[in-house]
């Protein structure tokens, strides 16, 4: 945001308060200015909402036990953005429930969209002109196959041949 965007805003915090404020700073590398702006915008807009009307009663507890250097990579990230541990994993589980429907609402958009199976594949066989020679009548094609019957029939050897599907 650019200066001209911006306005001041003077306090008159207690000195202990403001000497543990500037040890933050220093620790976190931060100016007042993004300190006091996170400390404002994270009171006015808290990342997670509590419903009205929870209470204990319709929440629970989800304990897991992490190494120690994740644990401490963690606790300083929640420093740095001043979150809690529960608004932090709350978020996360949020972001991933969020994704993951997005994503299976994808596959199902893309399994409908494909043709039926009945359209890929017909379940009714179409009669086919097998063993008529084009432009040959039925009439004379059964002339043809009774005229092959009656002939006598050669002898040749035959083979099994299994198929298995």
């Amino acid at each position: 945001m650019s200066d001209e965007n911006k306005k001041g805003i003077t306090v008159k915090i207690d000195a202990a308060l403001h000497a543990e404020v500037r040890e933050y700073l220093d620790a976190h590398n931060m100016t007042m200015a993004e300190f006091v702006t996170q400390a404002l915008d994270h009171e006015l807009h808290p990342k997670t909402d509590m419903k009205e009307g929870a209470t204990m009663a319709n929440t629970r507890t989800l304990a897991i036990q992490i190494p120690e250097e994740l644990f401490q990579r963690i606790k300083d990230y929640l420093q740095r953005n001043n979150m809690t541990q529960k608004q932090f994993l709350i978020g996360l589980i949020e972001d991933e429930l969020e994704r993951d429907l997005t994503e299976r609402e994808a596959e199902i958009d893309a399994v409908s969209e494909e043709p039926e199976l009945e359209d890929k594949y017909p379940t009714q066989v179409e009669e086919a002109d097998v063993g008529y020679f084009s432009g040959e009548s039925e009439e004379e094609a059964e002339e043809v196959y009774e005229e092959e019957q009656a002939a006598p029939q050669e002898s040749y050897p035959s083979y099994a041949m299994g198929i298995s599907m």
